[in-house]
């Protein structure tokens, strides 16, 4: 029997609370790593200093059963969810989400990368790197951040972010990337390549 006969892909568009105490836990990479998701966050408001919840609406695709477990995943963490959209995709729009992984391996420019990104580098058994990527509005339909953990396996936590889809602005994001110094470096020539600000 063919797969897909069994397998549906489907994608989901919700939108999640996220509790204060979550803000320092990389829940949306781990759904992505987990569960084969590919999701892109549409909207967010997640503010570092203050003591509301912040917010991110998702479009997640991926195998239903996939995207089932991903959303348990959330219930259990007692993340309110709030349905806004469902859908199975026939199997010609099943990349509705387009990854934009880059090449990523030449390693011209690398040793630039990496003095840049040491600034914010600390050693131990992973490492970590921290900064501020703007996201245009021309990429809002793009799942950029989920190319870094699909296609590098980094791990990625979101500590800000402000994305309104009802405004002409450009969104960004603060990030902590997580994962060996030579995925850190390709993941920074990615968001290099896909002509994104970054602020180390």
């Amino acid at each position: 029997m063919a797969l897909s006969t069994i397998f549906h892909t489907t994608l989901r568009d919700i939108r999640i609370k996220v509790p204060q105490h979550y803000y320092r836990q990389p829940i949306v990479s781990r759904l992505i790593s987990r569960y084969d998701l590919t999701i892109n966050i549409a909207a967010a408001l997640l503010e570092a200093h203050t003591k509301d919840d912040g917010w991110f609406h998702l479009e997640i695709q991926g195998i239903s059963q996939q995207v089932e477990a991903g959303l348990a995943y959330l219930q259990e963490l007692n993340i309110e969810i709030l349905q806004l959209d469902f859908k199975s995709l026939p199997e010609e729009n099943r990349d509705k989400l387009q990854l934009l992984c880059t090449s990523g391996n030449s390693s011209d420019n690398i040793e630039e990368d990496e003095k840049k990104a040491a600034l914010t580098m600390v050693e131990g058994q992973t490492t970590r790197a921290k900064f501020q990527v703007c996201i245009p509005k021309n990429y809002s339909s793009y799942p950029v951040i989920a190319g870094l953990i699909s296609c590098y396996g980094l791990t990625v936590n979101i500590t800000g972010a402000i994305l309104d889809t009802n405004t002409g602005n450009d969104g960004w994001f603060d990030l902590e990337l997580w994962g060996s110094r030579q995925q850190i470096v390709l993941g920074l020539r990615y968001l290099k390549e896909l002509g994104l600000q970054i602020w180390l």
